[in-house]
Formats: structure tokens, C-alpha cells, sequence
């Protein structure tokens, strides 16, 4: 398909003195430049485009409006001069260019149709090809594909230069999902944790969790139980906390003068920053409503006052959470303000909140609808404004 005129070309003797006239006083926008050595593969292939023997060259893409003007300074003894004063009946531009959607189509039905090629199309650079042929009465025309240009008069150069930083843009955010991904899926790349790797953790759990000695000891031995189990998948942690009447008692470096509330929201303010840096973050959080709804005989088992819901990608991502320097000095502020049970359950099912997830997919819709709707509209406005038609 001809989506419309590109471009128009223009060989020139001084390509300064053609940007001082049509960029700097009729005001066409520079959109690209390249230049090429005699020697180069470029001007191999451009020789195979044009016919001619290699030869070295500078060359500009200005735009105006719809139509992009293509200016060429070759260098050497090659190019020789035409008449200033011509009448407009002599010969001058040296060719038009009409941009494609498929050259390959377009070369076969125009050669079957009689029209004389220079050769097949060639590729210039990613995207993008090429082929000369002429018009009945010699006037060079080319054809033109460059992937993933939306209007007709867009630059070749500046379609090539697009679709490379998208392609590069997709790649750069591509490896950031992918490290993101096996950061928080470490089950990929990390096996279950080693009797070695428990026994260094409870040894750090042992010098930096400031629990009673009592309490400390019971509570490694857990948490060592648990570690034996690892199948390194990710794991969710089921907060179920009480407020105490008033707050406990602290160690004695700790001041605080405060209510178990303000204590546990001061714990909450200090442990983001820890839990983050292993990849735990929290799925669902929030002070309970009433008590239970269902009855329960076990003592106080109805009474639960807040409810906090953690990921963490695996065991070994939360345990050396807690057996962090840092976040050993943060535990008393939270046992003293709350009765707590900490229960580890399998990320078996995890569904974000529908809100949010019907917004999103609604919201890509409507980009993606716009995106297309615009497109066409370029495209009409491109073929309206090459051929003057209405499509």
C-alpha cells in the first residue's frame, strides 16, 4: 500500500548554504542528518540503490508540515552543476519518494505493471528499504519502507530512530521486570535454605533479637522448625495482634512515654525500610472492626484488634529480616505494645483488590482504543494531504 509522498530530494553544492536557506530562513525543522566516506559500506549500498559508483556524501532530513525535504552535498568531481537560471521546464529535483507499507507488493505490482527498476529493494538499515526506478519519462521515483512509520511524510530516519529507542525502551523495562520477577521469585534461582545457612541465622536471631531469654529461645527454636521446611517458595505472614491495656515493660536503654497504640505505630514507622530492602512488603492491613463473628471456645480468640498481612519472597527473605542488626532493637516496641500471633501460611492464592485490578485493565483499553483510533487518524490525514483525496 502507498500511504503517500515522503519525501523530495535535492542535490545541492554546499549543504551549509542549504540549511542557511531552508532551515534558518524558510524555517523547515531538522529531523536528522548522516553523512558517508566513498569508502564506507554505506556507499556501497547506496550505489546499489542509486546506480552509481560509490561516492561520499552528507545529507539532512528538514521537515515542513507534511512533506519532508531530503538535501545531499556528494563530495568529489561526480555532480555537476545545472543552470541557476533554468526554466521551470528543465530538469531539476533529482526524485520523489513515496512511502510504503510493503515494498516487496508494491516492487512486484509496479515492475509487472512496466515500470523500470534499478535493482531489487534494498535494506538500509533496521526497518528499513529501498528501490529506485523511473517514471515514463525517466523522472526517478523511490520507494520507500520504514517499519512502524504512522504517516507518510514521517522521516525514514526518524521511524528507524523510534522503533531502535523502542525497541531499546521495551529491553530496558523488559530486564527490569525480569530482575524484579526473580528478585521476588527467588525459588527460580535459589534452593531451599541449608542446615548451615539455619544454624547462621539463629546464631544472629541469638545476638540481635531483644526478647526475654525465655521467650528468645522458644522463639528460634520455631522459627528453626519452620527454616527445615523451606521449599523456597514465597510465603505470607498472617499478623493477628491485641493492644495491651497498658503498654509493657521496655529494656532499660529504651525510653518511651507513650500508649501501646502510639508505641506500635511507632514500630510500624521503623520496619518499611528493613522488611523493603528483603522484598517483603505488605498485602492487606487495617485495625479490626468487631470482634469475631463466629464464636470460638478458645480463650480470647475473638478479640483480635488488628489484622496485618506480609509478603516475603521466601523463608530465607523473612528470617533474614528479622535476624537483621536493625531490626533487632525495633521487637520491643511491639511486644510490649501487643499480644501477637505470627502465622506463616503458602502465597497460594493472592488476588489484589478488583478495584484496582478492573480499573487497570479498563484503563489499557481505553489507551489501546485511543492509540488505534489516533493511528487511523493519521494515517487518513496522510493520504488526504498526499493525494488530496478523502478516504
Amino acid at each position: 500500500m502507498i500511504l503517500g509522498v515522503n519525501h523530495i530530494t535535492l542535490s545541492v553544492p554546499s549543504l551549509d548554504q542549504a540549511l542557511e536557506f531552508y532551515r534558518d530562513l524558510l524555517g523547515f525543522r531538522q529531523v536528522a542528518a548522516m553523512s558517508w566516506k566513498a569508502d564506507s559500506d554505506t556507499a556501497r549500498t547506496a550505489g546499489r540503490v542509486t546506480g552509481l559508483d560509490p561516492i561520499a556524501a552528507d545529507a539532512v532530513h528538514l521537515r515542513c508540515a507534511n512533506l519532508v525535504l531530503e538535501i545531499f552535498e556528494f563530495k568529489g568531481d561526480g555532480p555537476r552543476m545545472q543552470d541557476p537560471g533554468r526554466p521551470v521546464i528543465d530538469h531539476g529535483y533529482t526524485h520523489i519518494c513515496l512511502a510504503v507499507t510493503d515494498i516487496d507488493v508494491e516492487y512486484e505490482r509496479l515492475r509487472k505493471a512496466g515500470m523500470a527498476f534499478i535493482g531489487a529493494p534494498v535494506k538500509l538499515g533496521p526497518g528499513l528499504r529501498t528501490v529506485y526506478g523511473r517514471d515514463p519519462f525517466g523522472n526517478v521515483i523511490e520507494l520507500e519502507e520504514a517499519k512502524g512509520r504512522q504517516v507518510a511524510s514521517q522521516s525514514a530516519l526518524e521511524a528507524v530512530r523510534d522503533r531502535l529507542f523502542n525497541a531499546a525502551l521495551g529491553a530496558v523495562l523488559l530486564a527490569i521486570f525480569l530482575v524484579f520477577f526473580l528478585w521476588q521469585t527467588p525459588a527460580l534461582w535459589q534452593g531451599p535454605l541449608t542446615t548451615q545457612e539455619i544454624d547462621a541465622y539463629a546464631a544472629q536471631l541469638e545476638q540481635h533479637a531483644v526478647l526475654d531469654r525465655s521467650e528468645k529461645t522458644a522463639f528460634i527454636e520455631r522459627v528453626r522448625q519452620w527454616a527445615a521446611a523451606d521449599d523456597g517458595r514465597p510465603v505470607l505472614l498472617v499478623n493477628l495482634m491485641r493492644y495491651r491495656q497498658t503498654l509493657g515493660e521496655l529494656p532499660p536503654q529504651i525510653e518511651f512515654d507513650g500508649t501501646p497504640a502510639e508505641a506500635n505505630a511507632y514500630y510500624e514507622g521503623l520496619v518499611p525500610p528493613l522488611a523493603l530492602k528483603r522484598g517483603e512488603y505488605p498485602l492487606i492491613g487495617g485495625d479490626a472492626q468487631a470482634t469475631s463473628l463466629t464464636a470460638s471456645d478458645a480463650a480470647d480468640a475473638n478479640q483480635w484488634e488488628r489484622v496485618l498481612v506480609m509478603r516475603a519472597p521466601s523463608r530465607r527473605a523473612f528470617i533474614e529480616f528479622m535476624a537483621d542488626p536493625a531490626y533487632g532493637p525495633t521487637i520491643p516496641y511491639k511486644m510490649a505494645a501487643m499480644d501477637v500471633v505470627l502465622i506463616p501460611i503458602d502465597a497460594e492464592v493472592v488476588v489484589p483488590d478488583l478495584r484496582w485490578l478492573v480499573g487497570g485493565l479498563l484503563l489499557v483499553l481505553f489507551l489501546f482504543s485511543n492509540w488505534r483510533r489516533t493511528a487511523r487518524k493519521l494515517r487518513r490525514a496522510s493520504l488526504e494531504h498526499s493525494f488530496g483525496v478523502k478516504s
